[in-house]
């Protein structure tokens, strides 16, 4: 992720991504299944007893098992528990952080590279046996080193999940799934008829694979499952046939802390989810959908948002999700190799990277339509890449909001590429080619008579604000011969040599985003709500601060907390909650704008003691930010300044320098804000020595030689600085 983050036009090379990502092991099985059987005959053969090839098969499940066992330490994987989380919603930071303590990531490689070459040998071997093989007259049951082996009968079977491996000669089979957990291995093997697929079969420190040779077969969980798996690995196969997969939260595809895939060789196959799947990763998880053929169908519904943002949180069709400050996110990956497709989704899909995650969206061929909310369609938010590449086709992008197709949001890169064909483009704001707060959006087009409409936002087609006094970049590239542009329902006039610039708008000049006075909400006569603990009050005052709706209550209690107790307030929240620290810096502000005299007071002795006691306290940014709106008296905001300077992160330091800046009026702080400004004009962080320049400019002082500044920070003090 630092390396696409650091070359952003390398995240537009799906087939790289795809093949530095999905291991090797699994990449050879699917070719070998993609390949016809070459069975190999032998005159006068006489068929030969399963057994034969199954008792090498389950001679390698064995040692498999052995090394899976060894991948947790500690305390077992307590499968139980998040199966019941996952009816409802993802895991939780703190479930994932538990698992991510407890296991050995490079036995449980190696557990899983083991498991696919096996599995992988022994579909071979019955592949080419070309009905060489002699199956018991009627299905039969034995123990093995895994567990209980169960061989069906070429009749209707019905299989329950207590059997470790099953394998059915053919029959319209119907089998009845249950979690795996606690270092089992769970096989079947179906060579033939309509089968159906019940229950959830989530691998949990497990290892689990479904391989159905032919047949029009319903894959209907009630609960996560179809390639899930969290500490293990699970892979679905279904070689032919005309499918339906169906799933609640977390499948078709999806992983933390291992390897969940579900492979389509064949056929017109209809994908539905409600939440968290068709290629999607949580941290340490590779999650892989991948469908080599045929006209599909991907839906995706959401869970609850919050935020009101218009849709639900699908985190599907090539989707990566990290816990922000806390974990990094995992890869998701939904391949279509061809076909005429259809995706539909509503919030985080289509190729979405959420901190640290990298989400992709790769279609091969045909005319595909695409539909979504926002945050859709090639687009990473906040430190993570987002990328949908459809290779061919007349295709069609729609988000009914906005956000997405070729948009890079906070220090993130979104990519869309279209390889070929007469396409159209239609979404509302901050799409097709835009990008916020720092990040890289980038929409190519490589031809085609392409339709381009947009409402009235202007932060589109190549256009991107500055923010953090830092560069953002959005690059819009497209055939300007034949593209029609429309914005809010009219058509719209491209400048002359504006695909030159990068797009209609890249050649406006450079903007900055505003930063604005911050809004606090008032607070509401006898509304508190003293039920709430300090971390969830926080969390649902937050929701006022990011376009939602502030809970009055929630908020009235912060308030009063904050003003009266802050200290003891502050060790109440948790420390690694982005949630909480994020709410934190603009609650804490507002209670210093409303505080009285003597309460200002006691705050700022709070936070004074605080850094003392400790240094490396994961609110020193809220700090630095709330003071901005009152510091305290020089001596006492000298000492906190010094502080706030010797933390590592440049975020905090470069808001410590703006409150410098702030507070720099008082004739006795001017002397000190310059000297650190011009220290910071050294530093090799591009925030800081931003600031620094804004800081210098505020004051009107001169600063250093530019030459070790990038070249979008150097020139003389003023506006000329930053653009």
């Amino acid at each position: 992720m630092r390396e696409l983050l650091a070359g952003p036009l390398a995240a537009a090379d799906a087939a790289t991504l795809f093949y530095r990502t999905v291991p090797g092991a699994l990449r050879r099985f699917v070719d070998e299944a993609s390949a016809a059987p070459q069975p190999q005959p032998v005159p006068g053969e006489m068929p030969a007893p399963l057994r034969d090839l199954l008792d090498v098969y389950l001679g390698e499940l064995a040692e498999v098992q052995r090394i899976l066992r060894t991948a947790v330490r500690g305390a077992p994987i307590d499968g139980q528990a998040l199966v019941l989380e996952l009816r409802d919603h993802l895991p939780s930071a703190d479930r994932l952080r538990a698992v991510a303590a407890g296991v050995d990531q490079v036995a449980l490689d190696r557990a899983t590279t083991r498991f696919l070459n096996a599995t992988a040998h022994f579909v071979r071997a019955l592949r080419e046996s070309d009905g060489r093989l002699r199956f018991p007259d009627k299905a039969v049951r034995f123990d093995s080193a895994v567990g209980v082996v169960a061989i069906g009968s070429h009749g209707d079977d019905v299989h329950g999940p207590d059997a470790a491996v099953i394998v059915d000669p053919g029959g319209n089979d119907t089998y009845v799934r249950a979690p795996a957990m606690g270092g089992v291995v769970s096989v079947i093997i179906d060579l033939g008829g309509d089968d159906r697929y019940r229950g959830s079969d989530l691998a949990v420190h497990a290892l689990s694979a479904i391989v159905d040779f032919s047949g029009n077969d319903s894959y209907v969980m009630t609960g996560p499952g179809l390639g899930a798996a969290i500490a293990g690995a699970a892979v679905l196969v279904d070689f032919s046939g005309d499918d339906s997969y169906a799933a609640e939260v977390f499948g078709q595809g999806a992983a933390a802390f291992g390897l969940g895939v579900l492979v389509d060789l064949g056929g017109k196959d209809t994908y539905r989810l409600r939440a968290g799947g068709q290629g999607f990763g949580l941290a340490g998880g590779v999650g892989l959908l991948w469908d080599r053929g045929g006209n599909d169908a991907y839906v995706a519904g959401g869970l609850p948002d919050v935020y009101g943002r218009g849709g639900g949180r699908s985190w599907a069709q090539g989707a990566a999700l990290g816990a922000r400050t806390t974990l990094g996110g995992g890869i998701g990956i939904l391949r279509d190799d061809a076909g005429n497709d259809l995706y539909e989704a509503e919030m985080f899909a289509q190729g979405t990277g959420y901190y640290y995650g990298l989400g992709l969206l790769w279609d091969g061929g045909g005319d595909d339509r695409y539909r979504a909310v926002r945050y859709a369609q090639g687009n990473g938010v906040h430190e993570a890449v987002g990328l949908l590449r459809d290779e061919s086709g007349n295709d069609s992008y729609e988000l009914s909001f906005g956000v997405g197709q070729g948009m890079g949001l906070d220090l993130a890169v979104g990519v869309l590429f279209d390889g070929s064909g007469d396409d159209s483009y239609q979404a509302q704001v901050l799409a097709q080619g835009a990008a916020t707060a720092n990040g890289v959006g980038l929409l190519v087009d490589t031809g085609g008579a392409d339709r381009w409409s947009l409402g009235a936002d202007p932060n589109s087609w190549g256009r991107a604000e500055w923010s953090r006094r830092l560069p953002t970049s959005g690059l819009l590239v497209y055939d300007s011969a034949r593209a029609v542009f429309v914005r809010e329902g009219k058509v719209f006039a491209q400048p002359r040599d504006a695909a030159s610039y990068g797009g209609p708008y890249a050649s406006a000049p450079p903007a900055h985003e505003a930063s604005g006075e911050l809004d606090c909400p008032t607070v509401q006569p006898g509304a508190a709500d003293n039920t709430l603990s300090s971390a969830e009050a926080l969390r649902k005052s937050g929701v006022g601060f990011a376009g939602g709706a502030a809970d009055a209550a929630a908020y009235a209690e912060t308030q009063r907390r904050l003003t009266a107790r802050l200290r003891a307030t502050l060790a109440e929240l948790p420390a690694d909650d982005f949630n909480v620290s994020w709410a934190l810096s603009p609650v804490l502000r507002c209670a210093f704008v409303g505080a009285a005299p003597g309460q200002a007071a006691e705050m700022w002795i709070a936070l004074e003691q605080v850094l003392a006691e400790q240094p490396a306290t994961p609110f020193a940014g809220a700090f630095a930010f709330a003071l901005r709106a009152r510091p305290p008296p020089p001596p006492q905001l000298e000492r906190i300044l010094a502080a706030l300077d010797a933390q590592p992160g440049c975020g905090v330091r470069s808001a410590a320098l703006r409150l410098r800046g702030t507070a720099a009026a008082d004739t006795a702080l001017r002397a000190s804000a310059v000297r650190a400004a011009e220290s910071a004009l050294r530093s090799p962080c591009w925030r800081l020595q931003a600031s620094a320049l804004a800081v210098l400019r505020q004051l009107g002082a001169v600063p250093a030689d530019s030459a070790a500044r990038p070249s979008f920070l150097r020139g003389a003090v003023g506006d000329t600085v930053t653009k």
